[in-house]
């Protein structure tokens, strides 16, 4: 019974985490007018190559900050996933309540979320996550030319609807799960 509590806490981080983490990588999402500063920006995140433009000082020490966060969040959604295949693998219990009640969680804090005014949870993002202010950059460098405030805010609402189309798919997963059971129960 305890482990339907634990999978109903990693369920939620797992989804938003692993769609954060799609999102970042997914390279059709980013403007292409910069597709060279974006294409080595993300082969940087990723561990790939280093940086090959002309940033600021205070540019390459918050990116480096942005890097050392995108790789926490790969070992937390790597973390997750496993922890949750080996909870499926040896828990022998139905889950499929603990998948419906997972996807509505993930919706309605997706919904809280999306109703609160994006600059406070762009600033309060920041400064929860970085323990420096180099993430205030000047209008005038490359990062913000490349990454405006338009684009988080772009970036924002596809990440609230890659969840909650995932969280649906959750959902339906645990509803097709509690049909079968109740078909199999029925016939046998």
């Amino acid at each position: 019974m305890k482990i339907k509590y634990f999978l109903l806490f990693l369920i939620p981080f797992f989804v938003i985490f692993l769609n954060l983490k799609l999102l970042i990588f997914d390279h059709d999402f980013y403007n292409y007018n910069n597709k060279d500063v974006n294409e080595n920006l993300l082969s940087y995140l990723n561990n790939k190559e280093e940086l090959k433009f002309n940033y600021t000082t205070k540019e390459l020490i918050h990116l480096e900050d942005v890097k050392s966060l995108v790789n926490t969040l790969n070992f937390i959604v790597y973390a997750l996933g496993l922890l949750i295949i080996l909870f499926l693998v040896f828990n022998k219990n139905d889950i499929s309540d603990v998948l419906i009640i997972s996807g509505i969680i993930i919706i309605v804090v997706i919904a809280v979320l999306f109703l609160i005014d994006f600059d406070f949870l762009f600033t309060k993002f920041h400064k929860i996550s970085f323990t420096n202010n180099y993430w205030l950059l000047d209008e005038n460098t490359l990062l913000i030319k490349t990454y405006p405030i338009e684009f988080f805010t772009e970036f924002f609402k596809r990440l609230v609807l890659n969840i909650t189309i995932t969280s649906l798919i959750v959902i339906g997963f645990g509803i097709l799960k509690n049909v079968h059971k109740q078909y199999k129960s029925r016939a046998g």
